[in-house]
């Protein structure tokens, strides 16, 4: 959706309420600078002379640089789409910016933010790599964390991007954390180093379900 700020209503998505806002940056183009804002963080500051600390931030004028020359938008568009981006990938503070979570560069990951951590996460994969998993656990793969959902339906939804049919996986939290593994809330994601298979289940997933995680 759209993003602006009006008199009246303040920052919106989509349209204000009065109708009279201003809309910043268009949906497509959006997408496109969250996209690359996303791989920035993650994975490829180097190569645009961004400087990373340990935890993964930069300073904000440097990023802002990138994306003008590429882009053309400037800092309010950027504060737009960290504030309205629907995963809460990054964050913007003391004149830096970063992603909370994804990345394949080395970081450090093991923070985690304020709030409770649900005694069930999903997370959703390929149906070809479900042996794998049964027998090995979750892993992180290229990144550096396994990425989990509070939901069958937000898991589903990413797993969407890498299988037409992916499967849903429960996971025991309260057991992980209980064994002594570190769960990390980041943003609407949560993470962990590893997942051990014994911790992970296969769930059948209906959307018009009260309880849509089922069918052990």
């Amino acid at each position: 959706m759209d993003l602006g700020i009006c008199k009246r209503c303040g920052e919106f998505e989509g349209r204000c309420e009065c109708g009279k806002g201003e809309v910043l940056i268009k949906s497509e183009d959006r997408k496109k600078v969250s996209k690359f804002l996303s791989g920035l963080l993650r994975h490829f500051a180097r190569d645009f002379g961004i400087a990373l600390d340990e935890d993964g931030w930069a300073e904000i004028k440097d990023v802002l640089k990138v994306l003008k020359e590429r882009y053309g938008v400037g800092r309010k568009q950027v504060e737009l789409i960290v504030k309205f981006d629907p995963k809460k990938r990054f964050e913007i503070k003391n004149g830096r910016i970063r992603a909370r979570y994804g990345h394949s560069i080395e970081v450090r990951t093991d923070w985690s933010e304020e709030g409770e951590i649900p005694k069930k996460l999903y997370h959703a994969t390929s149906p070809k790599n479900l042996g794998p998993i049964l027998k090995s656990g979750l892993l992180p793969m290229k990144r550096r964390e396994v990425h989990m959902c509070s939901t069958p339906s937000e898991a589903i939804e990413v797993g969407k991007r890498h299988s037409s049919n992916p499967v849903l996986l429960e996971i025991d939290a309260e057991g992980l954390m209980k064994k002594g593994i570190k769960v990390r809330k980041k943003g609407k994601v949560y993470t962990a180093d590893f997942v051990p298979p014994e911790f992970v289940r296969v769930a059948s997933f209906d959307r018009n379900s009260p309880n849509p995680a089922k069918g052990y």
